[in-house]
C-alpha cells in the first residue's frame, strides 16, 4: 500500500473514533480506538529498514497496548496504560538519541527546550498535590515524557517530529487536567486529537528523516 494510501486509511480510522467518541463505551471501541496506530504500524513496516524500524513500531506497539488498556474496564487500567505509554515514550527518547543530529542544536530549539522544561515544571505543581496515591507514576511519566520532548528538540528531529512531541506533551496534560483538576469541555476529543495527531507527525517525521537521499544521475 503506497504512502498516501495508508495516510488515508489512518485518518480516516482515526475520525470514526473521534466521532464514535460520544457513543463510548461501545462493544469492542478498544480497538477502533488502536486501528489508527495500528495504520502507522502498517507504515512503519513498510517504509522504515533494521533497528530504526524496529525502534519505532515497538514504540507504537507500546502505545496500541496503552490504548487498549485505558479504554478497557478493567482494575487499575490507567496505572497499566500508564506504564505502557511509559515505555512509549522511553523508546522514542533512544531513537531520537541514535538517529540524533551531532550538529549542535539552533538558539531557537534550545529556547523551546527551555520552555518544555518550565512547562513541565508548571504542570507538576499545578497537577501533581492532586494525584494522591498516583504521585509517583504520574511523576515518572511527566519526566520521561519531557525527555522525550527534549531529546527531538536538541538532538535535531525533523520539524514534523519535533511538533508531534509536543502535540503528545499537550495531549497528556489536556488528560491529566481533566482526571486530576477540572475536566475540559470535550476533553476526550481534544486528547485524542492531539494524541493521534502526535503519532502522525512523529512517525511521518521519522519517515522523512529515513528516506534515502536520492543523488543525481552521473
Amino acid at each position: 500500500m503506497t504512502l498516501k494510501k495508508i495516510n488515508t486509511v489512518f485518518f480516516i480510522t482515526a475520525c470514526f473514533y473521534l466521532l464514535t467518541l460520544f457513543y463510548t463505551p461501545y462493544f469492542l471501541d478498544f480497538v477502533s480506538k488502536a486501528l489508527p496506530v495500528v495504520v502507522l504500524l502498517a507504515l512503519c513496516l513498510s517504509h522504515f529498514e533494521g533497528n530504526k524500524r524496529i525502534l519505532i513500531c515497538s514504540a507504537l506497539i507500546a502505545s496500541g497496548i496503552g490504548d487498549v488498556l485505558l479504554a478497557l474496564p478493567i482494575e487499575n487500567s490507567f496505572i497499566f496504560g500508564l506504564g505502557a505509554f511509559l515505555i512509549a515514550q522511553l523508546i522514542y527518547s533512544i531513537t531520537f538519541y541514535k538517529l540524533r543530529d551531532h550538529k549542535k542544536a539552533s538558539k531557537q530549539r534550545i529556547a523551546l527546550a527551555l520552555s518544555v522544561v518550565l512547562f513541565a515544571g508548571i504542570m507538576a505543581n499545578h497537577i501533581l498535590p492532586s494525584t494522591a496515591g498516583m504521585l509517583i507514576p504520574v511523576s515518572i511519566y511527566l519526566t520521561v515524557i519531557t525527555l522525550m520532548v527534549l531529546n527531538a528538540l536538541l538532538f535535531n528531529m525533523p520539524l514534523l517530529t519535533v511538533v508531534g512531541a509536543f502535540c503528545f506533551i499537550v495531549s497528556d496534560s489536556l488528560l491529566a487536567q481533566s482526571l486530576f483538576k477540572t475536566p475540559v469541555p470535550l476533553s476526550a476529543h481534544w486528547v485524542m486529537l492531539t494524541y493521534y495527531g502526535a503519532q502522525f507527525l512523529i512517525v511521518n517525521g521519522m519517515r522523512e528523516q529515513l528516506s534515502p537521499i536520492k543523488l543525481p544521475n552521473p
